[in-house]
């Protein structure tokens, strides 16, 4: 037992004494091959081997219980079948164990209440004992060389990525297929009986080692210490990739089912890892893609991307791809392109992206190594790639190999060598680069799509300020809170005023609950104007008939009213039509793991037909606001079309960012708002309709 622990799971992971409970001398069974595995790692402290039946196993005494083991264990297997497990579970708890791994799923035949797994969850906590597992693959510390699994990493080099998955076979694949990915800790989180992903991930972070966590993901347990953890990696510059799971309906209820927690709202994810500066990708692959490239250190700086080839058909085939992607190549310097032009050969154009094969002359290796040189030096490249061909089996020029190791000794910048074909053999080539933290990307797709992660990540952060102005009034947030906490209903008028007093222009509606009220409001209005149902139980006023447009004369205003009331009730609000422009909306959803988000996107009645909309957490700022609306496909016609003039922009954005602040100021009491139209034209933006819907009462609060 170690006396200089730094971090609660120290004895868990990085275990100085270990116990297996339950090895076996049988091969191909779980505990025999959880021996085979700790032994062949290297593993440099002591193993205790426990199982009454046997007295030794591979030369290793064998005790008949955990309590027989005369030194203190920090980490202890459990390999046993779940209706053994809790008396064992019960003797790790009282040796004061420090943290045991469990790869079974912890279920009996016969259930009671609480089950095994709840019984076990409520000991370890009360016991403040953490737990790797159950029904997980364990875990491997290359650091340590702890490989604390039934399956083998085989000969791999420790590294710097930190893999972190709920998925047993997440665990598998990358530390068991091609040894270009390097790790320094890889976990199977299972069912984290209690121990969760985000204290995994604090760990790693913890780990002089660790220059990225790679994260494979199904749920969040602890959403508030998952923040936590992610602040804290953002403070201290490693980056978070993650693939997260449970995207569609289907598959959050199969991640249900599999880990045994929700699976989330993925846009509450999204908008929580924009905000955190977390890469989020589709796939595995492109979670090691990404991962291996980071995992490398450099500064990724500003400017963009310079591209090194040998073969013009396969350089249309990365800028092709690169355009698919939104990836840009940069503009070099006046310098760097009069070097290019001296050294290139006759017939090559100085360009960016540059194919340098010219003829095969003794200087062919030479052109290479020099115009890689220049353009990673180029002061507008922030990451480069050299791609060329190269197989294990042959390279026709191994001189290739040597340049692209070079680039470490003169530049700090992430750089990546590629062979287009995704399929290519070249594991050993892979391995001999990343010995000189150089990776090598097999396929374009996988190299752009990375590429363009990072580019992308970077530019978000560069937008958003570590802390937002808090610009809350006490006495604002005070009348409101207090108004929509009383669960009473209330006007389009009173709902729009609440937008009004968080700095949103709105349209100023009258209410009128009958016919000789609403003739009385429209003298004092310019026409025409619109005249709408006030219902509080109609949500939709469009999708009913309840909306009457561009009414012209007392005539029409009485004949409209007469129709709402005898079909849909007396209640209306008239108001003057406002002028034409852009429809917008604004919503907010109070996420039940993250808190309010906010939304802005394509307005009026077409809100669920384009989906075109943006999600940010409240609160934020007016940069992250112009982000926004920058994002969204409907941003052209803000810019003003067939003569219309443009949009006020940065109204919309300090009216967007005040909503921000609204939705985080009255979050306790509100679960949706919705606004929508927003018109939004050269004059400003104009909030028209409004639906607020109470937190926990649901109730109404507002017709829209």
């Amino acid at each position: 037992m170690t006396l200089s622990n730094t971090h609660y799971l120290d004895r868990l992971l990085k275990p100085q004494t270990i116990a297996l409970v339950g090895v076996s001398p049988r091969e191909g069974t779980v505990g025999h091959d959880m021996l085979k595995v700790l032994l062949s790692g290297g593993y440099k402290g002591q193993v205790f081997l426990v199982n009454p039946r046997y007295d030794e196993i591979e030369g290793h005494k064998c005790f008949a219980s955990l309590s027989d083991i005369p030194v203190a264990i920090d980490m202890a297997v459990l390999s046993v079948a779940s209706h053994r497990m809790e008396p064992l579970f019960d003797e790790a708890i009282s040796l004061n164990i420090g943290g045991v791994t469990i790869f079974d799923y912890c279920k009996l035949e016969e259930e009671a209440s609480p089950t095994l797994l709840e019984r076990l969850s409520y000991k370890a906590k009360q016991a403040n004992m953490p737990i790797c597992g159950g029904n997980c693959m364990g875990y491997y510390n290359f650091d340590n060389e702890a490989y604390i699994s039934f399956q083998s990493p085989g000969e791999r080099k420790a590294g710097h990525i930190s893999l972190i998955a709920h998925s047993g076979s997440i665990f598998v694949l990358p530390t068991s297929n091609d040894r270009r990915f390097r790790f320094n800790l890889v976990v199977s989180a299972g069912q984290e009986i209690a121990t969760s992903l985000d204290e995994y991930m604090d760990f790693a972070l913890e780990q002089e080692s660790t220059r990225v966590l790679a994260i494979f993901m199904e749920a969040i347990r602890n959403p508030e210490n998952f923040v936590k953890v992610l602040e804290k990696a953002k403070r201290k510059g490693i980056p978070v990739v993650v693939t997260k799971v449970g995207r569609t309906e289907v598959s959050a209820q199969l991640a249900a089912t599999h880990s045994g927690a929700i699976a989330g709202n993925n846009t509450a994810y999204d908008a929580l890892f924009k905000k955190y500066g977390v890469i989020a990708t589709d796939s595995l692959d492109d979670l090691m893609t990404c991962a291996q490239i980071l995992s490398q250190g450099g500064n990724l700086g500003v400017g963009d991307l310079g591209y090194i080839g040998d073969s013009g058909g396969l350089r249309e085939l990365f800028v092709d791809t690169a355009e698919e992607h939104n990836l840009t190549f940069a503009n070099l310097t006046d310098d760097t392109m009069n070097k290019l032009k001296q050294r290139l050969p006759l017939g090559l154009e100085a360009v960016n992206p540059l194919d340098a094969a010219g003829p095969f002359t003794p200087d062919y290796a030479e052109v290479f190594r020099d115009s890689v040189r220049y353009i990673m030096e180029d002061p507008n490249v922030a990451v480069g790639v050299f791609e060329f061909e190269a197989r294990d089996e042959f390279i026709y020029m191994p001189e290739f190999i040597e340049i692209a190791k070079e680039v470490k000794q003169y530049s700090n910048k992430p750089f990546i060598v590629l062979n287009t074909f995704s399929l290519a053999l070249n594991a050993g080539i892979a391995e001999d680069l990343m010995d000189h933290d150089i990776p090598l990307v097999n396929g374009v797709e996988n190299a752009v799509k990375a590429i363009a992660n990072l580019f992308a990540n970077r530019d978000q952060q560069a937008k958003t300020h570590a802390t937002v102005e808090n610009i809350s009034n006490p006495a604002r947030k005070d009348k409101w809170h207090t108004r929509l906490a009383n669960g009473l209903p209330m006007s389009e008028t009173d709902s729009l005023n609440l937008l009004a007093d968080y700095g949103i222009g709105i349209a100023n509606p009258q209410e009128a609950h009958t016919q000789e009220d609403t003739l009385k409001a429209v003298e004092k209005m310019t026409f025409p104007v619109v005249l709408k149902t006030a219902e509080p139980h109609i949500h939709h006023k469009s999708d009913v008939g309840g909306v009457k447009l561009n009414l012209n004369s007392v005539t029409e205003v009485s004949e409209a009213y007469d129709d709402l009331a005898n079909r849909l009730g007396y209640r209306v609000t008239i108001e003057p039509m406002v002028g034409q422009g852009t429809e917008l909306a604004f919503g907010m959803v109070n996420d039940p793991q993250f808190g309010p988000m906010v939304m802005v996107g394509s307005g009026g009645i077409y809100i669920e037909v384009l989906k075109d909309r943006v999600f940010s957490l409240a609160p934020f700022d007016e940069v992250e606001a112009m982000t926004m609306i920058d994002s969204l496909r409907t941003r052209p016609l803000l810019a003003g079309v067939r003569g219309a003039k443009a949009a006020d922009l940065n109204q919309l954005a300090q009216q967007l960012a005040n909503f921000s602040h609204l939705a985080a100021d009255l979050a306790d009491v509100i679960n949706e708002i919705d606004v929508n139209p927003i018109i939004v034209n050269d004059k400003g933006s104009i909030a028209v309709d409004a639906l607020v819907i109470a937190k926990d009462t649901g109730a109404e609060l507002s017709a829209a």
